[in-house]
């Protein structure tokens, strides 16, 4: 009987100091000890709880200090940590902020989503995005050309910023992880300002960089998209372009290189998901210039006298490189009428004077102007002044050397009969052809016409008075 009485004793103080938790979906009762009290299981009734005497043993039960059972009851009602924030949450982009950042109204807007292109309705208060996500608008249909400075918002080294610069009419609105806004606008640089002559190939080729600026941020650097844009370019007006598409992953440098061929100046057409139409930039051609030096800038003219033109290739070209050049005149044309040009060296060709007046010579590369020069003909005043002279100073050599009377009559005479050898001997000189094998390196200038028309006319005048003789005083 006391048995019984000290084991409903111990069961009345354990419910008064444990509580007991009852869920609300389940009529099961399961008990929780408080933090404070821990209850240590016996190994057997009879040894611990119940004692011969049958009073409770302290010993079974254990409590703790106030300040560790504070501690732990902290430690177990602690609120779980916040979650971290989320990097793919919407933002909504009002839309007063849309129309200062991107001008015009909110018409015209299109959001470009990785599962497509849609329309932002222009009634509409704010557009919700998330990282990888963009707001797009065309500007205008025209690519302008302008000046990397401070009010493009955007800066380019020097070597790039020396190319032909064209600022794409199109922006893009779109947030990174971190939340931050960003304007992307798309540049299109060619590379030296236009394509180059290849003369093995026999076109022209260049390179064109294409890549995007944040203008809200421009000393960012570069920094990584959400979403790659992407471009497709096609050529409009012949020649090809490679790669047909790019996938622009960053902003800044470095931009992606874009290879064009053509045989001329060409259209270059960039498209996008969100502008089918596009815009079309020209792309120019550099000409090449071929460098012709004449030896003399001016010549006496009806064809009596010449100079040679000294062709060179424009500085850049590989030393392996020949071209075939051609050329026109507008007067007295030059011989021959085509020649190879070697990057290695130089071609000559020569020019002969024509009728007084300006000869434009012109040489052409594939049918393409590369380069002209101008060369003077004038009067022969100089080859005529030298060919009289010669002529008097023949006669008056046939006179003295002649076996008569020295009078003056004969000395006219002496003149008058030379002359036409004399002026023969002149011209045959002016033109190259040294009949009197005087072997002089340029036969044309105005001391070799001077001497060649003096022993001319000396030996036409003795030739003659062997044929008949002088006139009587």
């Amino acid at each position: 009987m006391k048995g019984s009485i000290s084991l409903a004793t111990l069961m009345v103080m354990t419910l008064s100091v444990t509580p007991l938790s009852v869920a609300a979906q389940s009529t099961t009762v399961r008990r929780v000890p408080l933090p404070a009290t821990i209850m240590t299981r016996p190994r057997s009734d009879s040894a611990l709880i119940r004692q011969p005497t049958g009073r409770i043993n302290p010993g079974a039960i254990t409590t703790l200090a106030p300040g560790a059972a504070g501690a732990a009851a902290g430690t177990a009602f602690q609120p779980p940590p916040a979650p971290p924030p989320q990097t793919n949450a919407r933002m909504a982009i009002s839309r007063e902020q849309l129309v200062r950042v991107l001008g015009g109204s909110t018409a015209g807007l299109r959001v470009v989503r990785p599962t497509g292109v849609t329309d932002v309705p222009a009634a509409t208060d704010s557009v919700r995005i998330v990282p990888g996500e963009l707001i797009f608008r065309k500007m205008s249909d025209t690519a302008h050309r302008v000046v990397m400075t401070a009010s493009t918002g955007a800066t380019l080294p020097t070597e790039l910023a020396a190319g032909a610069i064209y600022s794409m009419p199109y922006r893009w609105l779109t947030i990174d992880s971190a939340g931050v806004q960003r304007i992307l606008v798309p540049f299109f640089i060619i590379t030296g300002g236009g394509l180059s002559y290849d003369i093995q190939s026999r076109k022209y080729r260049g390179v064109a960089l294409v890549g995007v600026e944040d203008t809200l941020h421009p000393n960012d650097g570069s920094v990584p998209l959400a979403q790659p844009l992407r471009l497709q370019l096609t050529t409009t007006s012949g020649g090809t372009v490679s790669p047909l598409s790019l996938a622009i992953g960053h902003t800044s440098l470095d931009y992606d290189s874009v290879h064009i061929e053509s045989s001329d100046s060409t259209n270059v057409r960039i498209r996008t998901a969100a502008d089918q139409a596009g815009v079309v930039i020209r792309v120019p051609i550099r000409g090449m210039t071929l460098t012709l030096i004449p030896n003399q800038q001016s010549l006496e003219g009806f064809g009596l006298a010449t100079t040679d033109i000294t062709l060179t290739l424009p500085r850049g070209m590989a030393r392996a490189d020949s071209a075939m050049i051609s050329f026109s005149a507008t007067s007295a044309p030059v011989r021959p009428a085509s020649v190879l040009v070697t990057g290695a060296g130089t071609s000559t060709v020569r020019l002969r004077s024509g009728l007084p007046g300006k000869d434009t010579i012109r040489a052409f590369l594939d049918g393409v102007l590369v380069g002209d020069t101008v060369v003077t003909f004038k009067r022969p005043w100089t080859f005529l002044g030298a060919t009289l002279i010669g002529i008097v100073l023949g006669g008056l050599a046939r006179f003295v050397s002649a076996k008569r009377r020295k009078r003056a009559r004969a000395l006219y005479w002496d003149i008058i009969r030379g002359s036409p050898f004399g002026v023969l001997a002149a011209a045959a000189s002016a033109i190259g052809l040294d009949l009197l094998q005087f072997k002089i390196e340029d036969p044309g200038a105005w001391i070799a016409v001077m001497v060649t028309a003096l022993v001319g006319a000396w030996l036409g005048a003795r030739v003659l008075d062997r044929t008949g003789p002088a006139p009587a005083a």
